[in-house]
């Protein structure tokens, strides 16, 4: 079991910055997919959230199945390296592909075209994401310093996010027809799938000297089967600290896909803001992370992961909204006032400290989990453990763009539009879907999280009982 002291520096970073990859494909999907789909290709909303949604019924299955097999894998690499070799390449290869479908598909061929290729890259970004998530919980068991760590993926993950959204922005500002031009989606994937190899095997080379000092699959561990996976499954669910995670992730994951999803269509149309102004409103995302990144494994240790997760939750739900509720209620000057772009950009690094609070408690949080359900079981199954953590994260865009996509249709959004054409009643129906009706969902999330019971001192009683035991040994030791 790896020890609790703090890892050093390139260790961190170079377990951070594989979280870039991944982040920089699901940002770039999030924000720009239903626009080049529903707006440029002109595919119904509906059907784009129905391909997605579908991808969600393979990700049950890759998910736990990754976990549990990189759980058991044995190889010079350890358990969780050779996937993130595996990975990159089969990830971009995809990604690339949903934005280059052939011309003149009509609309079930590119409906099938965009299914089959997202279920390939989510497929491929689960050989990735699974044991990357599960490597970070083997590398150290104290509590502040995985606090520290999960901050350091959380801050190179959101630098990802917010570099695609500055410079993808920044693109369709300088090209001819903005984000109307087909060909520039294209471009923008060509760059991201590019990246996105060369981090995920900087990360991997750079984080393999810890390899010696990882976990190995026991002796006693049974050899995969479908059975046993259920069986490891059901034994986790048992778990009430994970259980609690799982149903508040499930609703907190509603929220976060349908904004993300309807973001683009939030600063084009319902504020209409031009490309040069959208690409700058990450201008506060540095201090929002450096705050973040400092004050919350302090809180961890002051108020609890618990604490610090519902404050996210609260934090970044009022930062989204109030500004929306506000032009509702017709409370804020006309689009185009001066006053406008400065007010959502302080709104916007308010959410951005606190999203990333709450990401980083999430990610803790599982991997204390991890800890108590080997003092329960015998049983150490990071990689089960964040297959969920995995899952959700793509239930995130599964739920953004199908519920985005049945709720654009319900109000009649056309397609093909441009700002400024839309009538004011569906701008006004946009807004109630971009606000109030996104954020409930992750209200809810908090009530499950107040379940949540592992603290720092419960935390310490599990170390302590777990360094009590006497080693097991690695099958062939």
């Amino acid at each position: 079991m790896p020890e609790s002291g703090k890892l050093p520096f390139r260790t961190r970073f170079a377990y951070g910055i594989g979280a870039t990859a991944e982040s920089s494909i699901t940002m770039a999907f999030n924000s720009f997919n239903f626009l080049f789909y529903n707006n440029v290709l002109e595919l119904s909303g509906t059907l784009c959230g129905l391909a997605v949604t579908i991808a969600l019924a393979f990700d049950a299955i890759s998910d736990p199945l990754v976990g549990s097999i990189s759980d058991r894998w044995r190889s010079r690499l350890g358990r969780r390296h050779p996937f993130l070799y595996a990975a990159p390449i089969p990830m971009a290869i995809c990604f690339f592909a949903i934005y280059a479908p052939p011309t003149g598909l009509g609309e079930i061929a590119l409906f099938l075209w965009f299914t089959t290729f997202t279920v390939l890259l989510r497929t491929a970004q689960t050989l990735y994401q699974v044991p990357h998530l599960a490597l970070g919980a083997e590398m150290t068991s104290g509590y502040r310093e995985r606090s520290v760590l999960m901050s350091y993926n959380t801050v190179f993950g959101l630098v990802g996010t917010f570099g695609v959204f500055f410079l993808g922005w920044s693109y369709f500002g300088e090209i001819e027809g903005g984000t109307g031009n087909r060909q520039g989606y294209v471009v923008i994937a060509t760059v991201i799938a590019v990246f996105s190899v060369f981090v995920v095997y900087a990360s991997a080379f750079f984080t393999r000297d810890q390899i010696p000092k990882l976990s190995v699959p026991p002796q006693d561990l049974p050899t995969f089967s479908f059975a046993e996976l259920t069986k490891e499954i059901r034994e986790c669910l048992q778990n009430d600290n994970y259980r609690t995670l799982v149903f508040g992730i499930f609703f907190l994951s509603a929220t976060l896909g349908l904004h993300e999803t309807l973001t683009s269509h939030l600063n084009v149309f319902f504020w209409e803001l031009p490309p040069q102004q959208i690409r700058w409103m990450v201008i506060g995302a540095p201090i929002g992370l450096i705050l973040a990144s400092i004050l919350t494994p302090i809180v961890h240790s002051r108020w609890s992961k618990r604490n610090a997760l519902i404050a996210g939750i609260l934090g970044m739900t009022t930062a989204v909204g109030t500004p929306i509720v506000f032009r509702l209620l017709g409370l804020l000057p006309e689009n185009g006032s001066t006053l406008i772009f400065p007010m959502l950009c302080v709104f916007k690094a308010i959410s951005y400290c606190m999203s990333a609070m709450m990401v980083i408690s999430i990610a803790s949080t599982l991997a204390d989990v991890t800890d108590e359900h080997e003092l329960l079981t015998g049983r150490r199954q990071e990689g089960i453990f964040f297959a969920a953590r995995a899952f959700f994260g793509k239930l995130t865009t599964g739920l953004g763009h199908l519920l985005a996509g049945v709720g654009m249709d319900f109000i009649a959004f056309p397609t093909g539009s441009s700002p400024g054409e839309i009538a004011p009643e569906i701008v006004y129906r946009f807004g109630v879907l971009a606000g109030p009706l996104t954020l409930l969902p992750g209200l809810v999330s908090i009530v499950f999280y107040l379940r949540y019971r592992i603290d720092e001192a419960r935390h310490d009683e599990i170390r302590r009982a777990l360094e009590a035991r006497p080693p097991r040994s690695p099958k062939g030791s």
